[in-house]
C-alpha cells in the first residue's frame, strides 16, 4: 500500500521497481522447460523458430523458447475481447457493465478470468499437438502433461500482468508483450537468411542508415496514431441558452485515431498466422495453392489481407469501445449537445460516423507503419525487416507510447493531489 506520506516521485519509483521485479520473474519463467521436452538441440530450436507457434507467441507475450510460458497471454486477450463483445451484445452482461457499478465490474473481471482458463485449455491442447514433432518419446500422457503445463504457464502470466496493472506502471499485459518482443530482437526483426544471401552485414553502414530511418519514421507515425484524435465540441446547458459568456475552456469528446490500441494488430496477426497454417497444410490437397509460388505475389496478398482485417476490426472494435448510444444517453442526462448537431437520432448518427472516420484514419496510419519498412528497403536497396518483426516493432512502439502517457497521467494526478 502506498502511504500518503510518500511524495509522488517516491510512489512512482516504487511502482517502477515493482514492475521491474515482476518482469524479472516473468522472464525467469521462460527458462522453465515443459516436463517431457528435454531434447534441446540446434535442429529442435531452429524448427521451432520457423513454426507458427513461435510467431503466434510473439504477439501475446510468450517465450522465445519452448517453455511453460510459450502460450503467452493469448487466451487472456481472447477472453477479454469476448467479454467486451458480450457487454455490448448480450443484455445480462450489458446490465453488469452499466447498471451494477463496482459489483458488476468485479463480476465481469471474474468472467474474464473464467474464459481465460477455458481458452488456455483449448489453445494449450492445440499447441500440445503442434509440439509432438519435438518429443521423441511421445505418449498419450505426454499430450496432457504438455497441455497442462502450457495452461498453467499462461495463467501465471495473466496473474503477473494483473500485479503489474495494480501495483506497477502501465498495463501489465502490454508490458509483458513489450519485454517479450524486445527479448527477441534482433532475431525476429531481421531476416538473417536474406542478409547473408545479399551479402549484407548487420553492421553495414547502409543497413544501419535504413534501420535508423525506419525507427524514426515509425516512432513519429506511431505517436500520431496513438495521440491523434478528433474532437467533437460539446455545449453545456448554459452555453445552449446563451447565458455563459465567460471565456472558459470548451468541453469536447475526444475520439482517438488509435482507440482500439494494439488489439487490431494482435487479432489480425493471429488470424493470418492461423490461415497461413491452414494453407500450408492444404498445399498437398489443393495443388493450385502450391502453384502460386511467386514471393512478391504472396507478399502482396498477405499485405492486402492484413490491412483489410485491420481496417474492419478497428472500425468494429472502436464502436464496441465507444458506443454511440451510450455517449448520446450521457449527453442527454447532462442536458448537453454536440455543437451544431440536434440531440437524439442525429447525435447517434454523427457519433457513429465520427468514430468510424477516426478508426479508419487510425487503420490507415497502421497500414503506413507496416508498408514504410518495405518502401525504405527498396529505396536504399537493402533487405527489408520481416513482416513479423515489423508487427512486433509496431506493438512495441504503441505500448511505449501508451505506457509513457499513463506514467505522465499518474504523476500529474499525484502532484495535483499531493499535500506536503
Amino acid at each position: 500500500m502506498e502511504t500518503g506520506s510518500k511524495t509522488p516521485t517516491e510512489q512512482l519509483a516504487g511502482r517502477i521497481i515493482r514492475t521491474i521485479l515482476i518482469v524479472f520473474v516473468a522472464r525467469l519463467g521462460n527458462y522453465i522447460p515443459i516436463p517431457g521436452i528435454t531434447e534441446v538441440d540446434f535442429l529442435y530450436e531452429s524448427t521451432f523458430r520457423d513454426s507458427s507457434v513461435f510467431n503466434l507467441s510473439s504477439f501475446s507475450g510468450g517465450s522465445n523458447v519452448i517453455s511453460i510460458f510459450t502460450l503467452g497471454l493469448g487466451p487472456f486477450f481472447s477472453a477479454s475481447i469476448l467479454v467486451q463483445f458480450l457487454t455490448k451484445l448480450y443484455p445480462p452482461f450489458e446490465r453488469l457493465q452499466n447498471d451494477e457499478g463496482d459489483t458488476g465490474r468485479r463480476q465481469i473481471i471474474k468472467y474474464t478470468r473464467l474464459f481465460s482458463i477455458l481458452f488456455s485449455f483449448a489453445e494449450s491442447f492445440y499447441l500440445s499437438n503442434s509440439l509432438r514433432s519435438f518429443v521423441f518419446n511421445w505418449t498419450f500422457n505426454s499430450y496432457f502433461i504438455v497441455a497442462l503445463s502450457l495452461s498453467a504457464g499462461s495463467l501465471i502470466l495473466v496473474w503477473l500482468s494483473e500485479l503489474i496493472t495494480e501495483r506497477g506502471v502501465g498495463n501489465g499485459s502490454s508490458i509483458l508483450i513489450l519485454v517479450g518482443n524486445l527479448a527477441r530482437c534482433p532475431e525476429i526483426l531481421i531476416n538473417k537468411t536474406d542478409l547473408d544471401a545479399e551479402g549484407f552485414s548487420f553492421f553495414n553502414p547502409t543497413y544501419i542508415f535504413y534501420m535508423v530511418c525506419t525507427f524514426s519514421i515509425m516512432l513519429v507515425l506511431s505517436s500520431i496514431t496513438q495521440e491523434g484524435s478528433r474532437k467533437l465540441p460539446v455545449l453545456s446547458p448554459k452555453q445552449i441558452l446563451g447565458r455563459d459568456t465567460s471565456l472558459t475552456k470548451s468541453s469536447y469528446i475526444p475520439i482517438r485515431f488509435g482507440q482500439a490500441g494494439v488489439v487490431p494488430i494482435i487479432f489480425s496477426s493471429s488470424i493470418l498466422l492461423f490461415l497461413s497454417g491452414l494453407i500450408k497444410k492444404s498445399e498437398n490437397i489443393f495443388p493450385i495453392i502450391n502453384a502460386i509460388g511467386n514471393p512478391y505475389l504472396n507478399q502482396f496478398i498477405y499485405f492486402v489481407a492484413f490491412l483489410t482485417i485491420i481496417v474492419l476490426f478497428s472500425s468494429f472494435y472502436s464502436l464496441i469501445l465507444l458506443n454511440p448510444e451510450d455517449i448520446a444517453k450521457n449527453l442527454s442526462k447532462m442536458s448537453s449537445i454536440i455543437k451544431d448537431i440536434k440531440p437524439g437520432v442525429k447525435t447517434r448518427i454523427h457519433l457513429r460516423k465520427s468514430i468510424l472516420e477516426a478508426s479508419f484514419i487510425g487503420a490507415l496510419l497502421l497500414s503506413f507503419l507496416i508498408i514504410i519498412p518495405f518502401v525504405l528497403a527498396v529505396l536504399v536497396k537493402v533487405p527489408s525487416f520481416s513482416i513479423s518483426g515489423i508487427t512486433s516493432m509496431i506493438l512495441c512502439l504503441s505500448i511505449i507510447n501508451d505506457t509513457a502517457r499513463q506514467i505522465l497521467a499518474y504523476f500529474e494526478t499525484r502532484v495535483f493531489l499531493f499535500i506536503p
